[in-house]
């Protein structure tokens, strides 16, 4: 799996009260600024659109949790799966013992991955 970005929050990880973005499906992830638009982020293979229409889902990341965003073509046990394969790749290391959550819906218990 591949990880795009994580030199870009890498800093911001490292503070208090951070909040990034991420974009990820089963060939990568890619993690940015929340300044900027899951829309207008992509690289080859992942791509986010509005209402389903990409191929990657959206979350939000903040001290203690990843929030995924509802995406049609996404159950809870694919996101889940593709979460644990994330959380095990180097530049999630700070995120290896957060909650994930699904539509508000926990998916992994802070402390289980």
């Amino acid at each position: 799996m591949k990880v795009y970005g994580f030199e870009s929050v890498q800093s911001l990880v490292e503070s208090e009260g951070y909040v990034l973005k991420l974009l990820a499906n089963d060939i990568g992830a890619i993690l940015f600024p929340r300044t900027t638009e899951h829309r207008d982020v992509r690289q080859p293979g992942i791509r986010y659109a509005d209402d389903s229409k990409g191929n990657a889902l959206a979350a939000m990341v903040v001290p203690g949790r990843i929030e995924f965003r509802f995406h049609g073509d996404f159950s809870d046990e694919r996101v889940r799966k593709l979460t644990e394969a994330l959380l095990k790749h180097p530049d999630f290391d700070f995120a290896s013992s957060f909650e994930v959550t699904y539509q508000g819906r926990v998916l992994i218990t802070a402390g289980d991955s």
